[in-house]
């Protein structure tokens, strides 16, 4: 009996995880600032295309929506959103694509969106670009006959990468086999003005970039009846500053008023500042003397002064597992003193939220296969791009750097190296000057031996004196000394 459930668990899991092709490449999406069409300013977001020709477009990553959509050209002329010739992320000329064609009877997977838009909806070509460098050409992964959302009117961005439970862009690859299964990975990034950062983020749609993040990685399960989610409980959130003070907003003998021990919290990027219950806010607003703001049209509050250059502050979220995620004093208070926590009334129902402002700390990834997704420190800073598939019901895995020895960790080897070279280096030098001065001195000897062989000579050719004799007498001179 054993035996038989022990072969009908490898049945199940074989059938489970028969149907994933693990060996697809993910495809990577970077975000960052770029032209798009129908605008002169640069826009922050997601490098896809839509149309043919291709009509490219900045969309910002939507956890919560279920569409990929875009501004209508005649957006801007019915909508109330601000900024909104610089804020649409790109225009949608619909008439101006061929593989355009609208879906009258559409239904909609958006019905319960909150600050919505109203358009419609159709099938077209999405063009996902990989794009690791601004200065290299980008590579196109084409998505044909997928379905849109293409807003006329509205009060908020519509140009969005819908990334949700029912992502139609993410079924669709699924379906079709461009990836590993319904798998999703995201970092928000820094770059856009509200941020007021400069480091890019990135989408990677069936894997994760295992350079994004480093230490351990924490699982949690989807809460499928939320309209985000992806919830986690919150424990404690700690204010603290470089001389070692530590402020729990949680502390009710520190702040009498406080009744919050714990709270769940969605996780959406549908906005920057954290949304947290009314009496931790009260409690962060006494701390920071921070007055309501609304600088930026979200609420966000802003503090009475900067922190000192010798204390400054940040803020450590704490869940419920024990991952902890900071958010730097430079976000914390930025330039204009703003901080990223939203104002929020005694009476006000909506739920909790650790927004963009979170994620901007945090690698994200989801997996809609098994309904989990998973949290972990994201690395910011010169982090190389390395996608990897991500295999529904895997746990993913930061990259791990070659391991190396005391000796190369604190350069040793590097200065052993360079002085084996050096002294090799050394040695030759010296032994080139014994040569030169070894054929210098052969050189010399030589000069002297042929000076000493020219004498010899000069003296073997040196003309004796030649001895005289007696002429004849002239009387007895014989005929053969007769002149002729």
């Amino acid at each position: 009996m054993a035996s038989l459930l022990y072969l009908s668990a490898i049945v199940l899991f074989v059938q489970s995880t028969v149907a994933f092709n693990c060996s697809r490449p993910p495809i990577y999406v970077d975000i960052h600032k770029r032209a798009v069409h129908g605008s002169d300013a640069f826009q922050y977001g997601s490098f896809i295309g839509v149309g043919t020709p291709a009509q490219n477009q900045s969309l910002w990553p939507s956890i919560s929506q279920n569409h990929t959509s875009f501004a209508a050209s005649t957006y801007c002329n019915n909508s109330t959103l601000k900024n909104c010739a610089t804020s649409t992320g790109g225009l949608f000329d619909f008439s101006e694509s061929s593989s355009f064609q609208e879906q009258d009877d559409y239904q909609t997977k958006d019905a319960n969106r909150n600050g919505t838009f109203k358009g419609i909806y159709g099938t077209d070509d999405i063009h996902l670009y990989t794009h690791y460098f601004e200065t290299d050409g980008a590579t196109q992964n084409l998505v044909s006959n997928t379905t849109i959302e293409v807003a006329e009117s509205g009060s908020i961005t519509p140009a969005i990468v819908g990334m949700g439970q029912a992502s139609t862009l993410l079924d669709t690859l699924a379906a079709r086999d461009m990836i590993a299964g319904r798998t999703y990975s995201l970092y928000i990034g820094q770059g856009f003005d509200r941020a007021g950062g400069a480091v890019n983020g990135s989408n990677t749609f069936g894997g994760y970039d295992s350079g994004r993040f480093t230490g351990d990685v924490h699982r949690y399960p989807m809460s499928l009846n939320r309209r985000n989610p992806m919830a986690v409980k919150v424990k404690d959130i700690v204010l603290s500053s470089d001389s070692k003070s530590n402020t729990s907003l949680f502390d009710s003998s520190k702040f009498p008023d406080t009744k919050t021990t714990s709270f769940d919290a969605e996780i959406t990027t549908d906005q920057f500042p954290l949304s947290l219950p009314y009496d931790v806010t009260q409690n962060f607003m006494k701390q920071l003397n921070a007055q309501e703001d609304n600088t930026w049209g979200d609420n966000s509050l802003k503090a009475a002064s900067g922190p000192s250059a010798d204390k400054p502050l940040s803020l450590t979220i704490v869940l419920e597992d024990g991952f902890t995620v900071t958010i730097p004093p430079e976000v914390l208070i930025n330039a204009s003193n703003i901080t990223p926590i939203q104002k929020r009334d005694a009476d006000d129902t909506r739920p909790y939220y650790l927004s963009a402002a979170f994620l901007g700390q945090v690698y994200l990834m989801a997996d809609y296969e098994s309904y989990s997704f998973y949290l972990a420190e994201a690395v910011q800073k010169n982090a190389p791009v390395m996608p990897v598939s991500f295999c529904p019901k895997s746990t993913p895995a930061p990259y791990e750097y070659p391991k190396q020895n005391a000796w190369v960790r604190q350069g040793l080897i590097g200065a052993v190296i360079g002085g084996i070279f050096g002294g090799i280096g050394i040695a030759i030098t010296a032994w080139c000057f014994i040569l030169g001065c070894r054929r210098r001195r052969d050189e010399k000897r030589l000069e002297r031996e042929l000076e000493k062989g020219r004498r010899a000579k000069m003296g073997q050719m040196e003309v004796e004196d030649v001895p005289e004799f007696d002429p004849p007498p002239k009387s007895a001179t014989p005929f053969f000394w007769k002149k002729r």
